[in-house]
């Protein structure tokens, strides 16, 4: 097709970027991820998002959430997975103070509708939990990951 070989890789370079970008547009379009408004967000506004990215776009995560949320409320099963999967500031309901929740403080700790309880049923021990636009967007490139 072209004599010169710097024309042919020039023609791959164009079909090969043509062809991704045709694939993006069929799998999900040219928009990004969803921002959070404000910086930091509320754990459940973040939560909502999630879901919502993750159901228009027929993530596997959406389906889980969907069977194994709380009846009714798949956006509970995302709280606690972001909960789980990403740093989570809150306040103390003890002292007041505010705390970015570590790996380990955050593996036993579940979302409950007031904040952030030790146990599943129990009262909250932090409130006002809020997740960062970074450590969001790392539970959204994890979320689209997961098959």
């Amino acid at each position: 097709m072209f004599d010169n070989p710097s024309l042919a890789g020039l023609g791959l370079l164009c079909t090969t970027v043509a062809f991704a970008a045709v694939e993006r547009i069929r799998h999900g379009g040219l928009s990004t991820a969803p921002r959070l408004d404000p910086d930091p967000a509320p754990l459940r506004r973040a939560a909502e998002i999630a879901y919502d990215y993750a159901r228009a776009r027929k993530l596997p995560l959406a389906a889980i959430a969907e069977r194994r949320g709380a009846a009714g409320d798949p956006v509970a099963w995302f709280e606690n997975s972001l909960l789980k999967a990403v740093p989570v500031a809150a306040q103390s309901v003890a002292s007041g103070s505010v705390k970015v929740l570590g790996a380990l403080a955050r593996a036993n700790m579940h979302a409950v509708p007031n904040g952030i309880a030790k146990s599943a049923g129990g009262e909250a021990a932090y409130c006002d939990p809020t997740v960062s636009a970074r450590d969001f967007k790392a539970y959204l490139r994890w979320a689209r990951s997961v098959w």
